[in-house]
């Protein structure tokens, strides 16, 4: 019989050398399977892999980032910076250490001008999809806001970690380069991060608690602390019942510019919800159908969907108007019913908060009192006010009311989470109102931007949407657009300027300011307001703000209008209606409609302002007019320029220079 010889001499029979081999190859596989470590992490969070070493060596918060792929875009351009690509990429956030980390907000600091379309596990806490990230973005948890530690949790990788799935759009990065991001860093107080390290695709930091931090004094909270936001919405669970709970919307205006004038609220359920009821605003569509063939439909079997409120995904919610404010169903709640209208505070502040309830129904498997999940997505526009970018709801610690009874005590909401919304600068050509200029030392006008407030609703083959407008006489500022051509064409006959073939569009702005500058003497000098409404509707507790400036501290009065100071610079004099007088009216048809053009709603009074101790002010250089201009909060398009002196004005032409032409001309005199 064959034997097997080893080095140590020893014989083994062929038979028993395969027996031996089987025997070796099944206890490997049995010592890997009890060899394996739970609670390591993979790339999808689920555990069952190695860590990554640097993570083993954290004692903190452990973060990566790592690009996935990317894929050229249409169009396809020659241009490598204007090319645009789809890329994919994932996040990681753990919590490697021994401190439990709530409201964690991991920053990505992209550079390549991505713009972020989805991203799974979290919410970007600078807006909504899709989020421009050119300068970077900060994520935050969605549904898990807080990591907790591992020893808490005996290892489970899905309550100490965050993974975040992310997709969008980059631009102007040349083939075989990998486009990583510059930082990324845990923004936390009281934690810090080294630079992150990078390797190929891939990058990590371990941040850690700085031991020097001093902790703010105030209040301990368990979830995220409240922010400060142009406009903040709380989202609070009063009552919460196996399959709904009852909920209530606050909105309170802290912007003393801010205001939303018929707010139109939106939001996306993202786990089947439907609206039951609703009491202090309402939803504008109402469609049984859409609820009978939806998820609801077909778990709620019994329930009467001619009688609930919404089943959208992406409700449209309302305010309702006052004269429901006393009714048993829908009204009887305190700061509704105000037709959408949220005042600065600065105005009046019961009128800077909304609020309205809903009865929520839920659907498998979020039925149980604890299953509670907020929408996401939030929106909010008014008619003409400013456009507001809202970040993600964030779980902030229940809020307190006045207990019910009338008792000196404190009831809490169950579970309330918080959305930040801030004011955006409007972007060109997407105004809503516009400022035309004009002053005593020059003849002409110098009317709104073209396009001011966009060129999207008009045929721009018949005008010109990139040409400067036309200089006007100041008196046809006073009639629409459409009635302004023979006046302009004329004025620039008479003053001879060029009149081109195809002339520049209107500026299709609702509302116009005009900022007249009266009269400028040696301690002073004045300005005429006038506001134009060249919409079908009015205008009710209107507003302007204007920032001067320099020459903003030497507001003195305002004498047809309340004029007050904007806190802290006092550069900024808000303007409103006199008692009773606050009433912006719509445009309406001249005497006689067949021959006269529309009449603008219209509001006028003069300011005046001081100079003293205002040190090189120069009315005529720019000094007179103002730097920003907002209208019921919307910050107005401003003219490109401002009127010079001209021949007309006084102090236009020097003594010297008058000489010298009236030699010239007397020299032509004596040859002729």
């Amino acid at each position: 019989m064959k034997v097997f010889e080893v080095k140590t001499g020893m014989k083994i029979p062929w038979k028993a050398r395969y027996s031996l081999t089987l025997l070796i190859l099944l206890s490997s596989v049995l010592l890997l399977c009890n060899g394996q470590d739970y609670g390591t992490p993979t790339e999808d969070g689920a555990g069952g892999g190695e860590p990554p070493p640097e993570m083993a060596r954290c004692n903190g918060i452990f973060m990566s980032y790592s690009f996935g792929s990317r894929e050229r875009e249409y169009p396809h351009v020659k241009n490598v910076t204007a090319q645009s690509w789809a890329f994919k990429s994932s996040a990681m956030i753990v919590n490697a250490g021994k401190e439990e980390l709530t409201g964690w907000q991991m920053f990505i600091g992209f550079r390549h001008k991505e713009l972020i379309v989805s991203a799974t596990g979290a919410s970007p806490l600078d807006g909504d999809y899709p989020l421009d990230a050119s300068n970077g973005t900060t994520f935050v948890g969605s549904p898990n806001t807080d990591l907790k530690t591992s020893i808490l949790t005996a290892g489970d990788f899905t309550q100490i970690s965050t993974n975040i799935e992310i997709t969008g759009t980059l631009f102007g990065v040349a083939k075989g380069v990998t486009p990583m991001p510059r930082t990324l860093k845990l923004i936390n107080d009281g934690w810090e991060c080294p630079a992150a390290k990078r390797k190929g695709g891939s990058m990590n930091v371990c941040c850690k608690r700085n031991p020097k931090f001093k902790v703010k004094t105030g209040p301990k909270t368990k979830f995220a602390p409240r922010r400060h936001g142009d406009l903040n919405i709380v989202y609070d669970v009063l009552q919460s019942f196996g399959s709904n709970y009852l909920a209530q919307v606050t909105i309170d205006n802290e912007n003393p510019l801010g205001r939303l004038d018929r707010w139109n609220l939106t939001w996306e359920w993202t786990r089947g919800e439907i609206i039951n009821t609703m009491r202090g605003a309402y939803t504008y569509k109402r469609d049984p159908s859409e609820c009978l063939y939806s998820r609801a439909g077909q778990y709620y079997k019994d329930l009467d969907f001619s009688q609930v409120m919404n089943c959208q995904k992406k409700p449209a919610i309302s305010d309702l108007p006052p004269e429901r404010k006393d009714d048993n169903v829908t009204g009887k709640l305190p700061f509704c019913c105000k037709n959408g209208t949220l005042l600065p505070p600065l105005m009046d502040p019961s009128k800077s908060r909304s609020m309205f309830q809903l009865q929520v129904f839920k659907l498998p498997p979020d039925l149980n009192r604890t299953a509670l999940y907020p929408p996401q997505h939030w929106k909010i526009d008014g008619v003409l006010n400013p456009q507001y970018k809202c970040g993600p709801p964030v779980r902030v610690d229940p809020s307190q009311f006045p207990d019910s009874s009338g008792l000196p005590a404190v009831t809490y909401a169950i579970a309330s989470w918080q959305v930040v919304c801030n004011i955006t600068k409007p972007k060109a050509q997407a105004s809503r109102c516009c400022v035309s200029f004009s002053a005593f030392y020059n003849s002409s006008a110098i009317p709104c931007n073209t396009c001011a407030c966009g060129c999207n609703d008009i045929d721009t083959t018949t005008c010109n949407a990139d040409r400067n407008p036309l200089l006007l006489p100041p008196d046809a500022l006073l009639v629409p657009f459409d009635n302004r051509t023979l006046k302009a064409k004329a004025w620039a006959k008479q003053n001879h300027m060029p009149i081109p073939k195809k002339l520049p569009c209107p500026d299709n702005c609702g509302v116009s300011i005009n900022w007249h500058v009266n009269t400028d003497y040696r301690d002073g000098w004045t300005a005429r307001l006038t506001v134009f409404n060249w919409r079908d509707f009015a205008f009710e507790d209107w507003f302007v703000a204007v920032e001067m400036g320099k020459a903003g501290p030497g507001y003195e009065n305002v004498y047809s209008f309340n004029g007050t100071r904007v806190p802290p610079n006092n550069r900024t004099v808000m303007f409103q209606g006199l008692r009773d007088m606050n009433y912006l009216v719509g445009q309406v048809n001249g005497t006689h409609p067949l021959r006269d053009p529309p009449v603008p709603g219209k509001q006028q009074s003069v300011i005046s302002f001081k100079k003293k101790n205002i040190k090189g002010l120069n009315i005529p250089e720019g000094d007179g007019f103002p730097t920003k201009l907002f209208f019921n909060g919307e910050e107005c398009a401003l003219p490109k320029h401002f009127p010079k002196k001209s021949s007309g004005y006084r102090h236009g032409i020097s003594v010297w220079m008058s000489l010298v032409l009236a030699m010239a001309a007397a020299f032509a005199l004596m040859m002729d």
